[in-house]
């Protein structure tokens, strides 16, 4: 009887570690089909729109590019933190602006939570001379099946303006 019991608690304990163990192994497999490059590509196709919004001056589809919650975090401003107050921010950067922006991406990491990206950006007038340029790190999350940035902060590679001008 003793023998019995311990056989029964034996095979019990097995087929629990068993299925753990298993359901481990499903979690790293499932981790492991995150497809990286085609995020890659998603997030190009975020470039594209986020570079025909702002090219057509079209601060709501430009604000579209970020999440509702998204934080946008520009160099000598405050952060502006939600789609409507980043619309209102481009439609204010849009007036009487007639530049042009181009974004390159440089290198993607992360997971089906979240991606980093690392870009380079040139903003351009009509006739195409450079008035400035420079890199941003964005932090991207799913919102609505899309990706989108819930952070985007960047800074210029050119000097600063000399103070008083």
């Amino acid at each position: 009887m003793k023998k019995t019991a311990f056989l029964i608690v034996l095979t019990t304990l097995g087929l629990l570690l068993n299925t753990s163990c298993k359901k481990k192994d499903l979690m790293l497999s499932d981790s492991e089909t995150f497809d990286l490059a085609a995020a890659k590509a998603a997030v190009e196709d975020v470039y594209t729109d986020f570079e025909t919004a702002f090219n057509a001056k079209d601060a709501m589809s430009l604000a579209n590019c970020y999440t509702i919650d998204g934080k946008f975090m520009g160099p000598n401003m405050k952060a502006v933190q939600g789609r409507a107050n980043i619309s209102q921010t481009f439609k204010e950067w849009f007036k009487e602006d007639t530049s042009r922006i181009d974004l390159t991406l440089v290198d993607i990491w992360g997971n089906e939570n979240n991606l980093t990206v690392e870009n380079t950006w040139k903003i351009s007038d009509k006739d195409g001379k450079v008035l400035d340029e420079g890199k941003s790190i964005e932090v991207y999350k799913m919102e609505d099946d899309k990706w989108k940035m819930v952070r985007d902060c960047y800074n210029s590679d050119m000097p600063p303006m000399p103070m008083g001008k």
